[in-house]
């Protein structure tokens, strides 16, 4: 949709004054899916309006600057140093364990497959059809990075609690592997990789091990601190040699905001590409692209200062409550069930109802979910919502399964990213893609 139309062109000759555009802007805003106060599956993951205040004068602060160039400039190399110490200290890293910002897990996953696909060009010189070893849980940023990098990805099979099968991936390693990779949740299913037995078996193997952690990452170190027992999964296990992790999930910086982390510096070093075959002499970035926003580095400090670790405690604490109080309040809904999780994701299916139509029928009432759908379920974010709206997203669970049973109730939802109902309006781009997909899909050469 055009900003405004006269014609049948979208770029106008002569520009509309500053009000008219913002004020357009405005309407279009106030007409999307309200994604605050947990109407969009608790997915905005924002946390309180105070932190949001903190977190968007920081960025403003900084919007227009290329972290680039942080180089150039000492304040904005403390900022970013002064940050990477903080991630040191919460993730268990050593004196030499590092750090690179991305725009997002997807890049910080690209980055560690780029590292790991470089350190076995040097360890590894033999293997020229490199392979990734990874459970069918993992990330599909994965399988996209092996397309990306030429590297196999083989998908195994996961155990019966949804966890890696340790013995799967034994057998699933071959002379040409390079890595396994383990979740810290897993997204689809909220639950832990084995990560020390992975740990173990990189070890034995001498291959990489990467620990996928973008959701939980900036949650998990302190909801163990609240009390609630964890698998280990980060630096302390010693077979990890790098994780990735989003700021802008639990960390509540700004979007785009991501982590990947190394061990130290021989596994950083297969982090860069250093080029020089041109006038300006030596070229390298923090990760993939080239110029970046310091928005959100900037605001990332200014959020892990002014939260502090009480505060990331208090709002662990926040969130595994809320958590309790979903499991709890549908305890008594016989058609619908909360799978057991490790963190603050909630996997909710049924065995008597068609899913889709309950994601459906919440889609009528406002709320906008997302979902796997192998084996099909609605998947929740939990964020600190208050009570009131925790207690409205229960009680029209039940009268949806109600009206679902009745079949008063035929509305269809998507569980898929792809395909999900929102406003109803699809973008051309993802219309497009959409109608590749069938021919993509049958090209791919990766397997589950």
């Amino acid at each position: 949709m055009p900003i405004m139309k006269e014609s049948k062109t979208y770029f106008p000759k002569k520009g509309y004054g500053k009000d008219d555009v913002l004020h357009k802007l405005d309407e279009l805003k106030q007409e999307m899916v309200p994604v605050d106060g947990g109407r969009f599956g608790m997915y905005s993951l924002k946390g309180s309006e105070e932190i949001q205040s903190v977190v968007e004068q920081a960025a403003l602060k900084f919007f227009s600057f290329n972290a680039l160039f942080t180089f150039m400039n000492k304040p904005a190399g403390q900022i970013e140093d002064e940050l990477i110490e903080m991630i040191r200290e919460i993730f268990h890293g050593s004196d030499d364990m590092r750090a690179n910002f991305t725009t997002g897990g997807s890049e910080s996953i690209y980055c560690a497959m780029k590292a790991m696909r470089d350190w076995a060009r040097d360890t590894m010189p033999h293997i020229k059809e490199p392979e990734i070893v990874i459970p069918y849980s993992a990330h599909i940023a994965f399988s996209r990075g092996g397309k990306y990098f030429g590297i196999n990805i083989v998908r195994t099979p996961v155990a019966a609690d949804n966890r890696v099968d340790i013995e799967a991936t034994k057998a699933a390693i071959t002379e040409n592997t390079i890595g396994i990779v383990g979740s810290a949740p897993c997204w689809p299913f909220g639950v832990y990789d084995r990560i020390e037995e992975l740990s173990e078996l990189a070890i034995e193997k001498g291959v990489w091990l990467h620990v996928d952690a973008c959701v939980g990452g900036y949650l998990a170190p302190f909801v163990q601190k609240a009390g609630y027992d964890l698998p280990n999964w980060d630096f302390t296990v010693p077979g990890v040699r790098s994780i990735s992790a989003d700021m802008h999930k639990y960390g509540y910086a700004p979007k785009p905001m991501s982590t990947v982390m190394y061990r130290g510096g021989d596994e950083q070093f297969h982090h860069y590409t250093v080029e020089d075959d041109w006038p300006c002499g030596p070229y390298f970035t923090q990760s993939l692209g080239g110029s970046r926003t310091f928005a959100s580095t900037a605001a990332a400090w200014a959020v892990l200062n002014y939260m502090g670790e009480d505060g990331y405690v208090a709002n662990a604490k926040r969130i595994m409550a809320i958590k309790q109080k979903m499991i709890d309040g549908l305890a008594d809904c016989r058609d619908l069930n909360t799978a057991k999780t490790d963190l603050s994701l909630l996997i909710i299916d049924s065995v008597t109802l068609d899913i889709s139509k309950v994601v459906g029928g919440m889609a009528q009432r406002g709320w906008s979910l997302l979902g796997n759908t192998q084996p099909p379920a609605i998947h929740l974010a939990i964020d600190p919502i208050c009570d009131e709206q925790v207690e409205r997203m229960i009680e029209d669970f039940y009268h949806v399964v109600e009206e679902v049973k009745a079949g008063e109730s035929d509305e269809q939802g998507s569980l898929a990213y792809s395909g999900g109902k929102g406003s109803g309006y699809t973008p051309k781009w993802v219309s497009q893609v959409l109608a590749m997909l069938p021919k993509k899909l049958s090209k791919s050469s990766h397997t589950e």
